[in-house]
């Protein structure tokens, strides 16, 4: 298997594996039900209790091979009543894909570039940040700073103490900036073997422009080095003001995904 392509299925599988943490994490007043499920060389991402959401309905490598098996694949989601994403990698898009799925009403919503960070080396941070690491002690109130980056959400005391504990677990590192006290940012790595995935970044708006999401990148990227991480992932959306900024630290892209979903 060539470098590029096997690098693509490392990052799609440490990706997927994220997905799955996600769920079990996902501070949602309905319980997540992921399903994974293979139709040829597909795999097919399920959440009945989630219809609406196309992070976790979503189906990965569909390629010109399982064009016969695109009405089974289907009708797994049309028994929920959930219109699906495709995740079409590069190295399976071509005419005839592209075809079959509009036909079936489907169209390109969406690019997302996976991006890559291979040799971490240490990085300097950006003064006037402090950062802290969410441990058993804070992190409930880490999921409050959460609940305030997400307007009309709202966390019961029930769901904090259920799903409290995924948020210090060895493979789930999360962090938060603080500026003259005041939490001015979040973000975190999640763990897979020897590799990392940079994820659920979010700056306040009061400090915006200021360098936080820089100064928490840095530490994360620091911090995978001492944990003696291999590689780092992380996925953003193409030419977005992120995906600059990750190319500026140091991240390559890997490979771009297009999302088809139905209009």
């Amino acid at each position: 298997m060539n470098n590029i392509i096997s690098v693509m299925k490392e990052i799609e599988e440490t990706e997927l594996r994220l997905t799955m943490f996600n769920s079990k994490r996902a501070l949602s007043a309905v319980e997540k039900d992921l399903r994974i499920q293979t139709i040829g060389s597909c795999t097919l991402l399920i959440d009945r209790n989630s219809p609406d959401s196309g992070y976790y309905n979503r189906i990965k490598g569909f390629s010109e091979e399982n064009i016969v098996n695109l009405e089974s694949i289907l009708a797994m989601y049309e028994d929920h009543k959930i219109n699906p994403f495709f995740e079409l990698t590069p190295d399976n898009v071509n005419e005839n894909v592209t075809k079959v799925l509009s036909r079936n009403g489907f169209s390109c919503v969406e690019q997302l570039v996976y991006m890559e960070s291979g040799a971490l080396k240490s990085i300097k941070a950006v003064y006037g940040f402090d950062m802290v690491k969410v441990s058993e002690k804070n992190a409930e109130g880490f999921i409050k700073i959460i609940e305030l980056s997400n307007p009309g959400m709202e966390i019961t005391e029930e769901l904090l103490k259920k799903k409290k504990h995924f948020f210090h677990e060895p493979n789930f590192h999360n962090f938060i900036a603080y500026l003259n006290g005041k939490a001015a940012g979040i973000g975190s790595i999640f763990i897979d073997s020897k590799n990392g995935y940079i994820a659920n970044d979010y700056t306040f708006e009061h400090a915006r422009g200021k360098g936080c999401q820089k100064s928490l990148l840095a530490h994360r990227i620091n911090t995978a080095r001492n944990l003696g991480l291999q590689k780092l992932f992380t996925d953003v959306v193409y030419g977005s003001v992120s995906h600059c900024n990750m190319r500026k630290i140091g991240f390559t892209d890997a490979f771009i995904s297009s999302f088809w979903a139905k209009q």
